[in-house]
C-alpha cells in the first residue's frame, strides 16, 4: 500500500509531501516567542500531532504512507538523518536564513505539495492532508502561551501565530482554487 502511494511521485515530490506537515510545525513553532520551556512543549505537540494523523485520518494512504514506521532505531536514525541532510541542503540552496524566509518557504511548499496530492491522490486525500497540516499548525500553536514568564501568562496563541495560520489556510485554499499549471 504505502510504496503503491510513495511509486506515484517522484523522489523529490515526495520529499515535499512528506516534510510539509514538519516544516508547518517547525514554521508555527518560529512563529512565536515561547522560551525554552514553551519551545519544548510545541516540539512535543509538533510530533504528537504528526503521529495522530494516522489515527484521524485512517483510511487515508497518503497520510499512512507519510508516517511509515522504521524497522528498527538504527533504520529511524538513518532516515532522520538522511531527512534532515536534504532539508538542510534546501534551506542553504534557497538561501533560507532567517524565520520569515523560512515561513515564506513553507507556504510555498505547502501549496506545491497541496496541488500534486490533488492532482496524484483526488480531492478526499488532498483535503485530509490540508486538514492534517492545520491540526499540527493549530497544535503547535496552542502548546504553550506567548509572552508569558516561564510558562505563566502570556496569551495562549500570539498575533503572528494567527497571521501565520491564517497565511496558510488561504496558502490551501488558494492551492485549492488555483493550481499551478
Amino acid at each position: 500500500m504505502s510504496n503503491a502511494v510513495k511509486d506515484q511521485f517522484t523522489e523529490d515530490e515526495w520529499f515535499l509531501i512528506s516534510s510539509v506537515p514538519t516544516m508547518v510545525g517547525a514554521a508555527m513553532a518560529g512563529a512565536g516567542k515561547s522560551g525554552i520551556i514553551g519551545t519544548a512543549k510545541e516540539a512535543m505537540a509538533s510530533m504528537k500531532s504528526l503521529a495522530a494523523g494516522r489515527n484521524e485520518f485512517p483510511d487515508n494512504e497518503l497520510i499512512g504512507a507519510v508516517l511509515i514506521k522504521a524497522e528498527s532505531f538504527s533504520d529511524a536514525k538513518e532516515q532522520a538523518g538522511a531527512y534532515r541532510e536534504k532539508a538542510m541542503a534546501q534551506f542553504k540552496e534557497n538561501n533560507i536564513t532567517s524565520p520569515e524566509e523560512f515561513n515564506a518557504y513553507t507556504l510555498d511548499n505547502a501549496h506545491k505539495a497541496l496541488t500534486l496530492v490533488q492532482q496524484k491522490r483526488g480531492d478526499k486525500e488532498s483535503v485530509e492532508y490540508q486538514q492534517w497540516c492545520i491540526n499540527v499548525a493549530k497544535k503547535v500553536a496552542e502548546a504553550a502561551s506567548e509572552g508569558g514568564f516561564m510558562g505563566f501568562g502570556g496569551e495562549q496563541v500570539s498575533d503572528n501565530e494567527k497571521a501565520l495560520m491564517a497565511e496558510l489556510q488561504k496558502v490551501f485554499k488558494d492551492a485549492v482554487l488555483h493550481p499551478p499549471s
